[in-house]
C-alpha cells in the first residue's frame, strides 16, 4: 500500500485510502476486545473474579431472593452463613423472605461472607 504524506502547519500527516483506514480501525477494535478478554480471563484464573453460572441467572430472573440464591450456591445453611457473617440467622431468614430489608452494614457482612459484592445481593 502506498502512503502519501502531506505537511500542514509544520506537521506531517499520512494520507491513506479510506478502506485502509477502516480496516485499521476495525483491527484496533478487535485488538482492544482481545485485550479485554485476556484481562477478564486472567482475573478469573487468579480468583479475583468469577463467572456467574446460568443457574443463578435463571433463579434471579424468576425473582428469587438474591441472598438465598448465593447462599445455596455456596452450599451454606442459614446457620452457617450466620456464623460466617456474624449476622443473626433470624435476620437472614427475614431478608430471604422479604420481611426485612437489612442495613448496608448487614449487606456488607453477608456479601463478604459469600464472596460477592454487597450491591449484588441488596
Amino acid at each position: 500500500m502506498r502512503i502519501e504524506t502531506i505537511t500542514r502547519k509544520g506537521k506531517e500527516f499520512a494520507v491513506i485510502p479510506a478502506k485502509a483506514l477502516q480496516k485499521l480501525m476495525e483491527d484496533a477494535e478487535m485488538l482492544a476486545d482481545v485485550k479485554a478478554y485476556d484481562a477478564a480471563k486472567a482475573r478469573i484464573e487468579a480468583g479475583d473474579d468469577e463467572l456467574i453460572p446460568l443457574e443463578i441467572t435463571e433463579r434471579r430472573l424468576r425473582g428469587e431472593p438474591e441472598l438465598r440464591i448465593w447462599r445455596e450456591f455456596r452450599k451454606l445453611t442459614q446457620e452457617q452463613l450466620a456464623k460466617k457473617s456474624k449476622v443473626s440467622r433470624a435476620l437472614i431468614a427475614a431478608i430471604e423472605t422479604n420481611r426485612k430489608s437489612g442495613s448496608v452494614s448487614t449487606w456488607k457482612k453477608l456479601g463478604a461472607a459469600l464472596g460477592v459484592g454487597w450491591e449484588q445481593l441488596a
